[in-house]
């Protein structure tokens, strides 16, 4: 391990330190990572706007969580607006200034020393893989801005950090076509170690019990369940990219 990615580490540890006294209890675990996470990456998603579904971005911080962190709040209906003119132009401005943070991630991620041809022939508990989501983070949370992939990245190093497993990244990629606005990525807990392969555990083996910490979504976490409605199985794949294994007893 490079002093680099040593030092990365320690802040992402540092910045999950409100997740750690829940990390057992994978809901809460889960919420409390979306809120920081929310709130590290202060101009939000670049890949979505919605500015009267679901709220924008940002959210309170967590109790005990890292001082000086701006979240962005979301604009609130105000009478002097009535058209929600001023809201429309708010969620333009965060998302200008997300796609332009996020093309910094972008360059700054594509400089790192990462081989990703070599990372797909590892097991996905590799620390090669797993270390490379620390990388990413850090980037995301420098620029404060991300796609899907980037703010998942995000919760699952805060996650990891706060020492919460099982733990996966899950890619949902489809089975055939274009990936392009065609794919999602999420962090999520409570996955087992299932009867077949891992790199693409059985959904019908988690998909009651685990959780999802969707920061790119939603504002608290969800039941793995409702994946099913929003990426159909027959068209859809869940694919692990990264783990971090059931504790021992």
């Amino acid at each position: 391990m490079t002093p680099e990615l040593q030092a990365k580490q320690q802040r992402i540890a540092a910045l999950a330190g409100p997740i750690r006294p829940v990390a057992g209890n994978h809901a809460i675990a889960a919420t409390t990572a979306i809120k920081i996470t929310r709130s590290l990456i202060s101009a939000g998603a670049s890949n979505t706007i919605a500015p009267f579904e679901g709220g924008s971005w940002g959210g309170q911080v967590p109790a005990g969580g890292p001082r000086g962190l701006r979240s962005f709040d979301r604009p609130e209906k105000r009478p002097d607006d009535p058209f929600a003119i001023r809201r429309f132009g708010a969620e333009l401005d965060r998302w200008f200034t997300s796609t332009v943070r996020t093309g910094q991630v972008d360059t700054a991620v594509g400089e790192l020393d990462y081989d990703e041809a070599y990372a797909m022939t590892l097991s996905n508990t590799d620390p090669y893989r797993i270390d490379h989501l620390d990388d990413i983070a850090h980037e995301a949370i420098r620029h404060g801005a991300g796609n899907c992939g980037y703010i998942a990245s995000t919760a699952f190093a805060l996650l990891r950090h706060a020492g919460v497993a099982p733990l996966d990244l899950i890619l949902i990629l489809p089975r055939s076509g274009p990936r392009f606005f065609r794919n999602h990525t999420v962090a999520v807990l409570g996955i087992p170690d299932v009867y077949g392969n891992q790199k693409e555990p059985d959904f019908n083996q988690w998909a009651e019990t685990a959780v999802l910490a969707d920061a790119w979504q939603e504002e608290q976490s969800v039941s793995a369940a409702v994946l099913a409605d929003r990426w159909p199985r027959d068209t859809y794949h869940y694919l692990s990219y990264a783990r971090i294994r059931p504790r021992g007893p």
